[in-house]
């Protein structure tokens, strides 16, 4: 499909943006001692203030709040090269196993467990990829989309959540966190269902696509099929590494395979499972909300820690956002990367790293902190 007019402020083919790509290109490669990528994802103006909700019923707004990113993306000046935005995945895949889905007050979709225990597992089917609602308005979006902007801006590719995550949305919290004990047989049933599912709406989702980039949501992105992003939140942080090891990593080892490779998204503090992550073939990137309050970093790049094997094995993007900030550095991102986030990095080089910026903050804009950023790692010989 060939591009047409479009409300877009800038040249897709620049020198600027296709630096951005290179740069993103060579730290997915972990090409030896390349530039760091510095991205930034928020945009320097005001994003039109629809929700996820509203957004989803009507695709005018979409558009727009769409295009508006795009835009402010490729305005900061950052690493960062804009995209065609499409939904957040979370509730997509429970609600095609008959979750419930609802808003909350921010127009946030999420799902209402459709199973009380692991018991009505069995009585479980497997659903049919497109007949729900939430999977098939991304795919008339995705229609929508190309062709009222055509294709010479890429679009972002969804995140998989991962088998055990939507398990944790299918079934109550409590009941399959102990089935892992109780029922692990069952478990393993729900997580197969899962795992097919997903990877058949995953390539129609791909193939749906005429301009897509890598790994996609939760990742600055570029035109090569490097793998797909999948979010692995819930096992991550609440199995113990023997329960990851039997009940995540293998479904996680299945998305790889299919898709030439996973981008492991998460919350929190999972360093307990980042040795598991390591484990994953093909695995070949992750995300860390770095910083005291969420992901901790260790002191120094020598110590014998998981982020420390994770620098030596893989791409990783670091991405220090509010709640890392801590108590101690609260209202203070520019101080946490100055005083934090850069002195435990930097000394283990900058093959393999993509780094956030410190965005807008302590009296900088958006654009201002990517230079901000940027200086501070020429300032340290990088």
């Amino acid at each position: 499909m060939q591009s047409r007019a479009r409300p877009f402020d800038f040249d897709p083919c620049s020198d600027r943006i296709r630096q951005a790509e290179q740069r993103l290109r060579d730290a997915y490669a972990r090409v030896p001692d390349a530039e760091a990528a510095v991205v930034e994802p928020s945009s320097p103006t005001p994003l039109p203030p629809y929700t996820e909700e509203q957004c989803l019923k009507d695709f005018d707004r979409m558009l727009a709040k769409s295009v508006a990113w795009a835009n402010g993306l490729a305005a900061t000046g950052s690493d960062w090269p804009p995209f065609i935005n499409t939904y957040c995945t979370v509730a997509m895949v429970p609600e095609a196993f008959g979750c419930e889905v609802g808003f909350n007050p921010d127009g946030i979709a999420w799902a209402k467990p459709a199973l009380s225990s692991m018991s009505q597992v069995a009585a479980l089917r497997m659903p049919k990829v497109g007949e729900s609602w939430m999977i098939r308005r991304l795919a008339e979006w995705i229609d929508f989309a190309q062709r009222a902007l055509g294709t010479e801006v890429p679009m972002w590719t969804v995140d998989l959540q991962s088998p055990f995550s939507v398990a944790c949305q299918i079934v109550e919290h409590e009941e399959i966190l102990m089935g892992v004990y109780t029922d692990p047989k069952a478990v393993h049933v729900l997580c197969r269902m899962i795992t097919d599912f997903s990877i058949e709406w995953m390539r129609r989702h791909l193939a749906q696509l005429e301009h897509p980039n890598f790994p996609g949501r939760n990742f600055p992105s570029i035109p090569d099929r490097i793998g797909i992003c999948i979010a692995d939140d819930t096992p991550l942080v609440m199995l113990s590494p023997e329960m990851y090891r039997e009940f995540a990593l293998p479904y996680n080892a299945e998305l790889s395979a299919a898709f030439g490779g996973v981008h492991v998204h998460s919350c929190g503090d999972y360093r307990v499972n980042l040795d598991n992550l390591l484990a994953i073939p093909g695995v070949r990137s992750v995300q860390a909300h770095a910083g005291p309050g969420e992901f901790p970093l260790p002191e120094s790049a020598q110590d014998d820690a998981p982020f420390n094997r994770a620098r030596r094995a893989v791409t990783c993007f670091v991405d220090p956002n509010d709640l890392s900030c801590g108590d101690a550095y609260r209202g203070r991102k520019r101080d946490l990367f100055e005083r934090y986030v850069l002195p435990r990095i930097l000394p283990g080089g900058t093959t393999g790293l993509i780094l956030q910026s410190c965005g807008a903050a302590q009296g900088l804009t958006a654009s201002e902190g990517v230079c901000w950023t940027r200086e501070r790692l020429c300032r340290r010989g990088t």
